[in-house]
C-alpha cells in the first residue's frame, strides 16, 4: 500500500512499460519517497524488503539517498540507471540483490558519463555487475559479489575513466574479474585492503584485477589486498596492470598477498612503468602448461620509453612456476643495485623438475643484486636458477651479485609485517607476526610517534601533517607518504 506523498514531493516521474524515471528536477529521492511516489518500488511486509519490479533510473539532476538500512530486492533482468548521484551511507547495511538469489539475476547498476557514486556499507549480490562510465566513484567498507555478466560483462565493478577508488571490501564468486577498465581507457584506480577470493569463475584468460592503464599523470594504486584464487580456475591470473595499445602507464603494487592464482602480477604493452614492492606472491601454479604462464611477476614490454623503468623490490615469490620472467625488446626491470640492494626471496620456484627465479627472455640487462635466491647461495647454484646471457648470449646479462639471505626465508616477509594504505591520512594497519615497538621519524630525523604493536592487525592512529615519514621496528622500515 503506498503511503501519502507531500505535494512538494509528488512529482509525477516517466513511466513507460513500466519503467521509472525521475523527473530530473534537482529532487533528492529515499527508498520510502520512491515507494510513494511508483508502483515499480513496493515495501514487501512478509520479507521486509523493498521489491523492485521494472527498470529504475535516476535522473541527471537527480539523487538517490541510502541513508537507512534496508534490502532492495531487484526483478530478474531489471536495470537501476544512476545519471545523477547515489550516495549509499547507511548506519549498518543497504543491500542490492535479486529477488530469487542463485536463480535470478537482475542486470546489475549502471553509473552514466556525468554520474556520481559513492556507497559506504553497501553490498551487492546475484546482480549483472557495476559498470562505471562517469569519473566519479568511491567505495568504502562494501561488498560485490555473486555477480553475473549482465550490464557489466568486463568485471563485477568494469570503469571507463576517471581516478575511482575502492578500499576495505570484499569480492567473491564474481563469474568475472572483481575489478577492470579497458587496455585504451585511462583508468587511475586506488584499489587498498580489500579481500578478493574465487573471482572470474568463468574461468576465461582474465585475471581476478584486470587493469588497463592510469593515463598521464596519475599512478594505478594497488595496496594491501588479499587475492587468494580458485585452484580448479586454471586460467585465471590474479593481477595485471597492462596498455595494450600504448597509452601512459604507471602503477604502484604492494603489500598485497598474491596466492593460488594462475600467475601472481603481470604487465603487458608499453609506455609502462612502476614499482612492485613487498608482495607475498605465493603457490600461484594454477597452469598445467609451464610454457603458458605460471609467473610469479611477468613483464612483458614489446617497447618502452626511455626511463620507463619497473622496480621489483623486498617481495616474497615462492612456489610460483617461473619466479620472475622479463620478455621483450621494451622490458627494462630494476631488481637492486650496490647501493639499494632489491632484498626480494625466491624460493621453490620452478616446473618439470628445474628451479627458474630468473628468467630474462628479453635482451636488456638487469641489475638483480643483494636478492636471496635460494636457501644455497653459491655462485654456482645462483648462476643454475636464472637464464641470461651466460646461457644464451642473445640475452641480456643478469647482475645477480651481492646475494644474501638476511634471515632464513620462510621467515623474512613474517618478520616484515605489512604496511597499508599507503599514502594514507595518518591512519594505517601494521600487520606483524611478531610483538614489537614502531617509532616514526619525519624527513630530518625528529622522532614524531612511538608504540606498541601487537601480533596481528594494528590499527595506528597519528595526528601527523602532510608527508613524507619513516616508521621503523625491530626488523623493519617504512617509508610513509600522509596525504
Amino acid at each position: 500500500m503506498k503511503k501519502f506523498f507531500t505535494a512538494s514531493l509528488a512529482l509525477i516521474g516517466a513511466i513507460v512499460f513500466g519503467q521509472f524515471t525521475t523527473p530530473n528536477t534537482g529532487q533528492t529521492y529515499t527508498i520510502d519517497q520512491l515507494d510513494a511516489l511508483t508502483d515499480v518500488i513496493n515495501f514487501d511486509e512478509s520479507s521486509q524488503k523493498y521489491i523492485l519490479s521494472e527498470n529504475l533510473t535516476i535522473s541527471e539532476t537527480d539523487s538517490f539517498v541510502a541513508n537507512t538500512d534496508f534490502v532492495l530486492a531487484i526483478a530478474d533482468g531489471k536495470l537501476i540507471t544512476i545519471a545523477g548521484t547515489i550516495n549509499v551511507n547507511a548506519p549498518n547495511l543497504v543491500h542490492f540483490t535479486s529477488t530469487d538469489p542463485g536463480t535470478v539475476y537482475f542486470n546489475g547498476l549502471r553509473l552514466e558519463d556525468g554520474s556520481t557514486g559513492n556507497f559506504n556499507n553497501f553490498k551487492m549480490t546475484y546482480g549483472g555487475g557495476i559498470r562505471v562510465l562517469g569519473e566519479n566513484f568511491f567505495m568504502d567498507n562494501s561488498e560485490v559479489s555473486y555477480q553475473n555478466s549482465g550490464i557489466s560483462s568486463g568485471a563485477a565493478i568494469n570503469f571507463s575513466r576517471g581516478n575511482p577508488t575502492i578500499q576495505n571490501s570484499r569480492f567473491e564468486q564474481n563469474i568475472t574479474p572483481a575489478v577492470a577498465s579497458g587496455a585504451n581507457q585511462s583508468v587511475a584506480l586506488t584499489y587498498i585492503n580489500n579481500y578478493l577470493s574465487h573471482n572470474n569463475l568463468s574461468n576465461s584468460n582474465r585475471p581476478q584485477i584486470n587493469m588497463g592503464p592510469s593515463g598521464n599523470d596519475a599512478i594505478t594504486t594497488i595496496s594491501g589486498n588479499t587475492i587468494i584464487g580458485d585452484r580448479t580456475m586454471t586460467r585465471v591470473g590474479g593481477v595485471s596492470v597492462s596498455s595494450m595499445l600504448g597509452v601512459n602507464n604507471e602503477f604502484l603494487i604492494e603489500n598485497n598477498i598474491i596466492k593460488d592464482n594462475r600467475y601472481g602480477i603481470t604487465t603487458t604493452g608499453g609506455n609502462t612503468k612502476g614499482n612492485i614492492i613487498n608482495n607475498q606472491i605465493i603457490d600461484n601454479n594454477t597452469e598445467p602448461v609451464p610454457a603458458n604462464g605460471g609467473s610469479g611477476i611477468n613483464i612483458y614490454l614489446a617497447q618502452n620509453r626511455e626511463g620507463y623503468v619497473i622496480n621489483i623490490l623486498q617481495n616474497e615469490i615462492k612456489g610460483n612456476l617461473w619466479g620472475i620472467t622479463s620478455i621483450g625488446d621494451g622490458a627494462f626491470i630494476n631488481l637492486g643495485n650496490a647501493e639499494d640492494g632489491g632484498y626480494n626471496v625466491f624460493e621453490n620456484n620452478g616446473n618439470e623438475g628445474v628451479t627458474y627465479a630468473l628468467y630474462n627472455n628479453s635482451p636488456n640487462p638487469i641489475s638483480a643484486q643483494g636478492n636471496c635466491w635460494d636457501p644455497i647461495l653459491t655462485n654456482e647454484r645462483v648462476e643454475e636458477i636464472i637464464v641470461h646471457y651466460n646461457d644464451d648470449s642473445t640475452l641480456g646479462l643478469v647482475d645477480y651479485s651481492n646475494y644474501v639471505c638476511l634471515l632464513n626465508t620462510s621467515d623474512v616477509k613474517l618478520d616484515k609485517g605489512l604496511l597499508y594504505p599507503n599514502p594514507n591520512n595518518g591512519n594505517f594497519v601494521f600487520d606483524s607476526k611478531i610483538k614489537d615497538q614502531y617509532t616514526i621519524y619525519n624527513v630530518s630525523g625528529k622522532l614524531v610517534a612511538k608504540g606498541n604493536i601487537e601480533v596481528g592487525k594494528n590499527n595506528i592512529k597519528t595526528n601527523l601533517l602532510k608527508g613524507l615519514y619513516v616508521l621503523k621496528t625491530s626488523t623493519s622500515s617504512f617509508k610513509i607518504l600522509i596525504k
